[in-house]
Protein backbone atom coordinates (compact mmCIF):
# COMPACT_ATOMS: atom_id res chain seq x y z
CA UNK A 1 0.00 0.00 0.00
CA UNK A 2 1.47 3.28 -0.87
CA UNK A 3 1.58 6.32 1.00
CA UNK A 4 2.11 9.95 0.24
CA UNK A 5 4.07 12.31 2.18
CA UNK A 6 2.35 15.92 2.40
CA UNK A 7 4.95 18.36 2.35
CA UNK A 8 5.69 20.80 5.08
CA UNK A 9 4.00 24.08 5.27
CA UNK A 10 7.01 25.82 5.02
CA UNK A 11 7.31 24.55 1.55
CA UNK A 12 3.67 25.79 0.59
CA UNK A 13 3.92 29.01 2.21
CA UNK A 14 3.52 32.20 -0.57
CA UNK A 15 7.38 33.50 -1.80
CA UNK A 16 8.89 30.12 -0.76
CA UNK A 17 10.64 27.68 -2.96
CA UNK A 18 9.08 24.28 -3.66
CA UNK A 19 11.20 22.21 -2.07
CA UNK A 20 12.83 18.89 -4.35
CA UNK A 21 14.60 16.29 -3.09
CA UNK A 22 18.27 15.44 -3.67
CA UNK A 23 19.44 13.46 -5.99
CA UNK A 24 20.75 10.17 -4.95
CA UNK A 25 24.57 9.13 -4.66
CA UNK A 26 27.36 11.52 -3.80
CA UNK A 27 29.18 10.49 -7.48
CA UNK A 28 25.55 11.45 -9.27
CA UNK A 29 25.81 14.68 -7.62
CA UNK A 30 29.50 15.08 -8.20
CA UNK A 31 29.45 14.34 -11.72
CA UNK A 32 25.77 17.12 -12.37
CA UNK A 33 27.93 19.85 -10.40
CA UNK A 34 31.10 19.67 -12.37
CA UNK A 35 30.21 18.75 -16.20
CA UNK A 36 33.22 20.52 -17.41
CA UNK A 37 35.56 17.83 -15.32
CA UNK A 38 33.49 15.05 -16.10
CA UNK A 39 33.98 15.68 -20.30
CA UNK A 40 37.49 16.19 -19.76
CA UNK A 41 37.76 12.50 -18.39
CA UNK A 42 36.18 11.10 -21.23
CA UNK A 43 38.64 13.02 -23.59
CA UNK A 44 41.66 11.51 -21.61
CA UNK A 45 39.98 8.33 -21.69
CA UNK A 46 39.95 8.39 -25.34
CA UNK A 47 42.68 10.77 -26.60
CA UNK A 48 45.66 8.68 -24.50
CA UNK A 49 45.34 5.25 -25.49
CA UNK A 50 45.37 6.18 -28.97
CA UNK A 51 48.29 8.27 -28.80
CA UNK A 52 49.95 5.62 -27.10
CA UNK A 53 49.24 3.04 -29.78
CA UNK A 54 50.07 5.63 -32.36
CA UNK A 55 53.32 5.72 -30.68
CA UNK A 56 54.10 1.94 -30.37
CA UNK A 57 53.01 1.63 -33.72
CA UNK A 58 55.57 4.17 -34.82
CA UNK A 59 58.31 2.28 -32.75
CA UNK A 60 57.09 -0.80 -34.09
CA UNK A 61 59.81 -3.21 -36.55
CA UNK A 62 57.89 -2.21 -39.39
CA UNK A 63 56.23 0.91 -39.20
CA UNK A 64 53.41 2.86 -40.89
CA UNK A 65 54.04 5.68 -43.14
CA UNK A 66 54.81 8.84 -41.31
CA UNK A 67 52.24 10.38 -43.50
CA UNK A 68 49.48 8.29 -42.09
CA UNK A 69 50.76 8.60 -38.75
CA UNK A 70 50.42 11.93 -39.16
CA UNK A 71 46.75 12.13 -40.09
CA UNK A 72 45.59 9.15 -37.71
CA UNK A 73 47.29 11.79 -34.95
CA UNK A 74 45.66 14.50 -36.67
CA UNK A 75 41.69 12.92 -36.85
CA UNK A 76 42.85 11.77 -33.02
CA UNK A 77 43.10 15.46 -31.90
CA UNK A 78 40.11 16.39 -33.57
CA UNK A 79 38.18 13.72 -32.52
CA UNK A 80 39.25 14.44 -28.75
CA UNK A 81 38.48 17.82 -28.97
CA UNK A 82 35.06 17.54 -30.41
CA UNK A 83 33.97 14.96 -28.00
CA UNK A 84 34.64 17.89 -25.02
CA UNK A 85 31.73 19.99 -26.70
CA UNK A 86 29.62 17.20 -26.97
CA UNK A 87 27.08 18.65 -24.64
CA UNK A 88 26.74 21.94 -26.37
CA UNK A 89 26.90 20.92 -29.95
CA UNK A 90 26.02 17.15 -29.82
CA UNK A 91 25.25 17.23 -33.52
CA UNK A 92 27.90 18.51 -35.08
CA UNK A 93 30.25 16.01 -32.61
CA UNK A 94 28.36 13.07 -33.92
CA UNK A 95 28.84 14.90 -38.12
CA UNK A 96 32.77 14.89 -37.20
CA UNK A 97 32.84 11.53 -35.84
CA UNK A 98 31.35 10.31 -38.85
CA UNK A 99 35.08 11.81 -40.19
CA UNK A 100 36.62 8.60 -38.32
CA UNK A 101 34.44 5.84 -40.45
CA UNK A 102 35.32 6.81 -43.41
CA UNK A 103 39.25 5.78 -42.35
CA UNK A 104 37.76 2.81 -40.90
CA UNK A 105 40.51 0.38 -42.33
CA UNK A 106 43.17 2.14 -39.58
CA UNK A 107 41.77 1.59 -36.34
CA UNK A 108 38.41 1.47 -36.99
CA UNK A 109 37.20 0.20 -33.35
CA UNK A 110 39.04 2.97 -31.54
CA UNK A 111 37.36 5.81 -33.86
CA UNK A 112 34.35 3.84 -33.25
CA UNK A 113 34.19 4.61 -29.72
CA UNK A 114 34.37 8.27 -30.64
CA UNK A 115 30.96 7.90 -32.71
CA UNK A 116 29.54 5.64 -29.61
CA UNK A 117 29.77 8.66 -27.37
CA UNK A 118 28.96 11.18 -29.95
CA UNK A 119 25.20 9.03 -30.72
CA UNK A 120 24.84 8.74 -27.04
CA UNK A 121 25.30 12.86 -26.24
CA UNK A 122 22.71 13.45 -29.44
CA UNK A 123 20.18 10.89 -27.50
CA UNK A 124 20.75 12.86 -24.32
CA UNK A 125 21.07 16.21 -24.82
CA UNK A 126 19.47 16.96 -28.28
CA UNK A 127 15.92 14.77 -28.84
CA UNK A 128 15.28 11.54 -30.10
CA UNK A 129 14.14 12.41 -32.97
CA UNK A 130 17.80 13.35 -33.63
CA UNK A 131 19.34 10.28 -32.36
CA UNK A 132 17.36 7.88 -34.49
CA UNK A 133 17.86 10.08 -37.49
CA UNK A 134 21.85 9.99 -36.55
CA UNK A 135 21.71 6.19 -35.62
CA UNK A 136 20.64 5.83 -39.17
CA UNK A 137 23.04 7.82 -40.75
CA UNK A 138 25.55 6.30 -38.67
CA UNK A 139 25.08 2.69 -39.96
CA UNK A 140 24.68 3.85 -43.54
CA UNK A 141 27.99 4.78 -43.20
CA UNK A 142 29.87 2.41 -41.49
CA UNK A 143 28.31 -0.43 -43.86
CA UNK A 144 29.75 1.43 -46.61
CA UNK A 145 33.26 1.91 -44.99
CA UNK A 146 33.47 -2.11 -44.15
CA UNK A 147 32.35 -3.28 -47.52
CA UNK A 148 35.26 -0.46 -49.11
CA UNK A 149 37.96 -1.39 -46.68
CA UNK A 150 37.03 -5.15 -46.75
CA UNK A 151 38.33 -7.73 -48.75
CA UNK A 152 34.89 -9.62 -49.49
CA UNK A 153 36.12 -12.60 -50.77
CA UNK A 154 37.88 -13.85 -48.08
CA UNK A 155 36.50 -11.39 -45.54
CA UNK A 156 32.71 -10.73 -45.52
CA UNK A 157 31.80 -7.71 -44.55
CA UNK A 158 28.11 -7.99 -43.38
CA UNK A 159 28.67 -9.59 -40.27
CA UNK A 160 30.88 -6.56 -39.26
CA UNK A 161 28.60 -4.41 -40.19
CA UNK A 162 25.94 -5.82 -38.33
CA UNK A 163 28.28 -6.16 -35.18
CA UNK A 164 29.01 -2.34 -35.32
CA UNK A 165 25.37 -1.44 -36.03
CA UNK A 166 24.44 -3.10 -32.89
CA UNK A 167 26.86 -1.70 -30.90
CA UNK A 168 25.65 2.18 -32.23
CA UNK A 169 21.72 0.68 -31.28
CA UNK A 170 23.00 0.09 -27.49
CA UNK A 171 24.42 3.40 -27.79
CA UNK A 172 21.32 5.26 -29.07
CA UNK A 173 19.00 3.30 -26.64
CA UNK A 174 21.22 3.87 -23.41
CA UNK A 175 20.96 7.46 -24.19
CA UNK A 176 17.19 7.74 -25.23
CA UNK A 177 16.45 6.27 -22.12
CA UNK A 178 18.70 8.47 -20.12
CA UNK A 179 17.62 11.22 -22.23
CA UNK A 180 14.52 10.81 -21.62
CA UNK A 181 14.70 10.51 -18.08
CA UNK A 182 16.54 14.22 -18.05
CA UNK A 183 13.99 15.74 -20.03
CA UNK A 184 11.01 14.31 -17.83
CA UNK A 185 13.06 15.57 -14.85
CA UNK A 186 13.57 19.01 -16.03
CA UNK A 187 9.83 19.02 -16.87
CA UNK A 188 8.93 18.31 -13.24
CA UNK A 189 11.08 21.40 -12.75
CA UNK A 190 10.10 23.39 -15.19
CA UNK A 191 6.10 22.48 -13.86
CA UNK A 192 7.40 23.02 -9.96
CA UNK A 193 8.71 26.33 -10.62
CA UNK A 194 5.29 27.43 -12.55
CA UNK A 195 3.04 25.74 -9.81
CA UNK A 196 5.76 28.36 -7.46
CA UNK A 197 4.78 31.38 -9.36
CA UNK A 198 1.11 30.85 -9.75
CA UNK A 199 0.60 30.31 -6.29
CA UNK A 200 2.52 33.46 -5.07
CA UNK A 201 0.52 34.61 -8.11
CA UNK A 202 -2.67 33.70 -6.64
CA UNK A 203 -1.56 34.78 -3.47
CA UNK A 204 -0.86 38.21 -4.66
CA UNK A 205 -4.39 38.55 -6.01
CA UNK A 206 -5.70 37.03 -2.74
CA UNK A 207 -4.01 39.80 -1.25
CA UNK A 208 -4.96 42.29 -3.27
CA UNK A 209 -8.97 41.00 -3.65
CA UNK A 210 -9.31 41.76 0.62
CA UNK A 211 -7.48 45.28 0.58
CA UNK A 212 -9.85 45.95 -1.96
CA UNK A 213 -12.60 44.79 -0.28
CA UNK A 214 -11.31 46.04 3.24
CA UNK A 215 -10.61 49.52 1.20
CA UNK A 216 -14.33 49.51 0.41
CA UNK A 217 -15.79 48.53 4.19
CA UNK A 218 -13.77 50.90 5.34
CA UNK A 219 -14.88 53.84 2.77
CA UNK A 220 -18.18 53.01 3.78
CA UNK A 221 -18.13 52.97 7.59
CA UNK A 222 -15.94 56.12 8.18
CA UNK A 223 -18.11 58.11 4.82
CA UNK A 224 -21.24 56.98 7.10
CA UNK A 225 -19.29 57.89 10.52
CA UNK A 226 -18.18 61.23 9.54
CA UNK A 227 -21.22 62.39 7.76
CA UNK A 228 -23.56 61.79 10.50
CA UNK A 229 -21.01 62.84 13.42
CA UNK A 230 -20.92 66.32 11.36
CA UNK A 231 -24.41 66.71 11.16
CA UNK A 232 -25.00 65.48 14.72
CA UNK A 233 -22.21 68.03 16.16
CA UNK A 234 -23.45 70.71 13.85
CA UNK A 235 -27.24 70.38 14.84
CA UNK A 236 -25.70 70.39 18.59
CA UNK A 237 -23.83 73.28 18.06
CA UNK A 238 -26.97 75.37 16.46
CA UNK A 239 -29.22 74.45 19.51
CA UNK A 240 -26.90 74.47 22.51
CA UNK A 241 -28.22 78.04 22.89
CA UNK A 242 -31.55 77.33 23.17
CA UNK A 243 -31.31 73.71 24.45
CA UNK A 244 -28.80 72.50 26.32
CA UNK A 245 -30.49 69.01 27.31
CA UNK A 246 -30.58 68.23 23.46
CA UNK A 247 -27.23 69.67 22.42
CA UNK A 248 -25.67 67.37 25.11
CA UNK A 249 -27.88 64.26 23.90
CA UNK A 250 -26.98 65.05 20.58
CA UNK A 251 -23.43 65.04 21.79
CA UNK A 252 -23.65 61.91 23.29
CA UNK A 253 -24.58 60.62 19.97
CA UNK A 254 -21.51 61.97 18.28
CA UNK A 255 -19.20 59.96 21.31
CA UNK A 256 -21.71 56.97 20.80
CA UNK A 257 -21.01 56.83 16.72
CA UNK A 258 -17.36 57.25 17.08
CA UNK A 259 -16.79 54.45 19.26
CA UNK A 260 -19.06 52.30 16.97
CA UNK A 261 -16.84 53.09 13.84
CA UNK A 262 -13.94 52.70 16.16
CA UNK A 263 -15.00 48.95 16.56
CA UNK A 264 -15.48 48.48 12.84
CA UNK A 265 -12.29 49.99 12.11
CA UNK A 266 -10.58 47.52 14.44
CA UNK A 267 -12.10 44.96 13.18
CA UNK A 268 -11.24 45.58 9.62
CA UNK A 269 -7.61 46.53 10.40
CA UNK A 270 -6.74 44.00 12.49
CA UNK A 271 -7.56 41.63 9.70
CA UNK A 272 -4.55 43.65 7.78
CA UNK A 273 -2.15 43.10 10.81
CA UNK A 274 -1.99 39.82 11.82
CA UNK A 275 1.18 40.70 14.29
CA UNK A 276 -0.93 42.35 16.77
CA UNK A 277 -4.14 41.63 19.24
CA UNK A 278 -7.22 40.15 17.09
CA UNK A 279 -10.21 42.46 17.10
CA UNK A 280 -12.59 41.05 19.29
CA UNK A 281 -14.89 38.78 16.66
CA UNK A 282 -18.67 40.65 15.76
CA UNK A 283 -21.77 39.12 12.88
CA UNK A 284 -21.60 41.50 10.09
CA UNK A 285 -24.40 44.32 9.92
CA UNK A 286 -27.43 42.94 7.90
CA UNK A 287 -31.07 43.28 7.65
CA UNK A 288 -31.46 43.60 11.23
CA UNK A 289 -29.51 46.48 11.66
CA UNK A 290 -31.52 48.76 9.35
CA UNK A 291 -33.95 50.36 11.65
CA UNK A 292 -30.86 51.06 14.07
CA UNK A 293 -29.02 52.38 10.72
CA UNK A 294 -32.31 54.74 9.73
CA UNK A 295 -32.33 55.59 13.12
CA UNK A 296 -28.91 57.31 13.05
CA UNK A 297 -29.72 59.09 10.38
CA UNK A 298 -32.65 60.18 11.84
CA UNK A 299 -31.46 61.57 14.62
CA UNK A 300 -29.14 63.67 12.40
CA UNK A 301 -32.42 65.62 11.05
CA UNK A 302 -32.50 63.47 8.19
CA UNK A 303 -36.50 62.65 7.50
CA UNK A 304 -35.92 58.69 6.49
CA UNK A 305 -38.56 56.32 5.76
CA UNK A 306 -37.77 52.56 6.09
CA UNK A 307 -40.61 50.75 3.97
CA UNK A 308 -39.91 46.55 3.80
CA UNK A 309 -41.89 43.91 2.17
CA UNK A 310 -41.59 40.47 1.71
CA UNK A 311 -39.22 37.73 3.52
CA UNK A 312 -35.73 39.38 3.97
CA UNK A 313 -32.81 36.81 2.52
CA UNK A 314 -31.48 34.49 4.85
CA UNK A 315 -27.70 34.85 3.28
CA UNK A 316 -25.16 36.80 5.56
CA UNK A 317 -23.55 38.69 2.43
CA UNK A 318 -26.66 39.60 0.48
CA UNK A 319 -27.69 41.04 4.29
CA UNK A 320 -24.16 42.32 4.32
CA UNK A 321 -24.35 43.97 0.79
CA UNK A 322 -27.66 45.28 1.47
CA UNK A 323 -26.82 47.25 4.64
CA UNK A 324 -23.88 48.94 2.89
CA UNK A 325 -25.56 49.94 -0.08
CA UNK A 326 -29.08 51.84 2.22
CA UNK A 327 -25.52 53.29 4.41
CA UNK A 328 -23.86 54.25 1.52
CA UNK A 329 -27.12 55.96 -0.29
CA UNK A 330 -28.28 58.01 3.19
CA UNK A 331 -24.94 58.96 3.73
CA UNK A 332 -24.83 60.01 0.46
CA UNK A 333 -27.95 62.02 0.68
CA UNK A 334 -26.85 63.65 4.25
CA UNK A 335 -23.98 65.06 2.48
CA UNK A 336 -24.84 66.22 -0.46
CA UNK A 337 -28.76 66.69 -0.51
CA UNK A 338 -29.82 70.51 -0.13
CA UNK A 339 -32.43 70.31 2.47
CA UNK A 340 -34.76 67.14 1.53
CA UNK A 341 -38.19 66.81 3.24
CA UNK A 342 -38.56 63.43 2.03
CA UNK A 343 -36.33 60.40 1.86
CA UNK A 344 -37.88 56.83 1.24
CA UNK A 345 -36.00 53.32 1.93
CA UNK A 346 -37.72 50.77 0.16
CA UNK A 347 -36.07 47.31 0.14
CA UNK A 348 -38.35 44.65 -1.46
CA UNK A 349 -37.61 40.85 -0.85
CA UNK A 350 -38.50 37.78 -3.27
CA UNK A 351 -37.79 34.02 -3.12
CA UNK A 352 -34.20 34.62 -4.69
CA UNK A 353 -34.56 38.31 -5.61
CA UNK A 354 -34.36 41.28 -3.77
CA UNK A 355 -34.74 45.08 -4.70
CA UNK A 356 -33.24 48.28 -3.06
CA UNK A 357 -34.47 51.83 -3.71
CA UNK A 358 -33.40 54.72 -2.29
CA UNK A 359 -34.94 58.37 -3.25
CA UNK A 360 -35.22 61.76 -1.96
CA UNK A 361 -36.29 65.30 -2.75
CA UNK A 362 -33.66 67.55 -2.58
CA UNK A 363 -31.97 68.70 -4.81
CA UNK A 364 -28.45 68.13 -4.72
CA UNK A 365 -25.91 70.69 -4.66
CA UNK A 366 -23.04 69.45 -7.44
CA UNK A 367 -23.13 65.94 -9.25
CA UNK A 368 -21.53 62.97 -7.99
CA UNK A 369 -17.43 63.10 -9.19
CA UNK A 370 -14.64 60.60 -8.58
CA UNK A 371 -13.09 62.74 -5.42
CA UNK A 372 -16.29 62.52 -4.02
CA UNK A 373 -19.49 60.20 -4.66
CA UNK A 374 -17.81 58.52 -7.16
CA UNK A 375 -15.99 56.34 -5.51
CA UNK A 376 -19.25 55.32 -3.46
CA UNK A 377 -21.33 54.26 -6.61
CA UNK A 378 -18.36 52.25 -7.68
CA UNK A 379 -18.29 49.77 -4.60
CA UNK A 380 -22.02 50.38 -4.77
CA UNK A 381 -22.20 48.44 -8.27
CA UNK A 382 -19.37 46.39 -7.45
CA UNK A 383 -21.07 44.86 -4.54
CA UNK A 384 -24.55 44.15 -6.35
CA UNK A 385 -22.32 42.84 -10.10
CA UNK A 386 -21.27 40.48 -7.59
CA UNK A 387 -24.90 38.93 -7.91
CA UNK A 388 -25.24 39.83 -10.88
CA UNK A 389 -27.80 42.86 -10.25
CA UNK A 390 -28.06 45.37 -11.92
CA UNK A 391 -27.32 48.90 -10.83
CA UNK A 392 -28.74 52.69 -11.28
CA UNK A 393 -27.94 55.93 -9.85
CA UNK A 394 -29.12 59.47 -10.89
CA UNK A 395 -31.28 61.97 -10.63
CA UNK A 396 -35.11 61.19 -9.29
CA UNK A 397 -38.66 62.12 -10.26
CA UNK A 398 -38.69 64.89 -7.59
CA UNK A 399 -35.09 67.09 -8.43
CA UNK A 400 -33.70 64.21 -5.69
CA UNK A 401 -31.24 61.49 -5.98
CA UNK A 402 -32.42 58.13 -6.25
CA UNK A 403 -30.06 54.90 -6.06
CA UNK A 404 -32.24 51.63 -7.06
CA UNK A 405 -30.32 48.21 -7.12
CA UNK A 406 -31.85 44.74 -8.10
CA UNK A 407 -29.97 41.37 -7.01
CA UNK A 408 -30.51 37.10 -7.42
CA UNK A 409 -29.07 35.01 -5.24
CA UNK A 410 -29.74 31.30 -4.49
CA UNK A 411 -31.76 30.36 -2.12
CA UNK A 412 -30.08 28.29 0.42
CA UNK A 413 -32.19 24.80 1.60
Amino acid sequence: MSTHTVPPARDLAPGGNVHLPTPPGIVRRFWTRHPHVADTLIVLIYAVPMVLTLLLNSLDADPPPVRDTLLNAALVLLLATALFFRRRMPRLVLAVTWVGLLSFADYGDAYLVAQLLALYAVAVYVDVRSAWFGFGASSVLVSLAVWYSTDSVNTPWLPVAITMSIMMLAATLIGVNTGNSKRYVISLLDLAAQLTRERDQQAQLSRISERSRIASEMHDVVAHSLSVMVALADGAHAIAPKDVERSRAAMLDVAATGRRSMTEMRRLLGVLDAGTEPAPRAPQPGIDQLADLVESFRSTGLPVVLERSGRPPDNPSVQLTIFRLVQESLTNVLRYADTPTHVVVRLKSAPGTVDIAVSDNGRPHREPSAHSLGRGLIGMQERVAIYGGTFEAGTGLHDGWRVHAAMTFEIEK
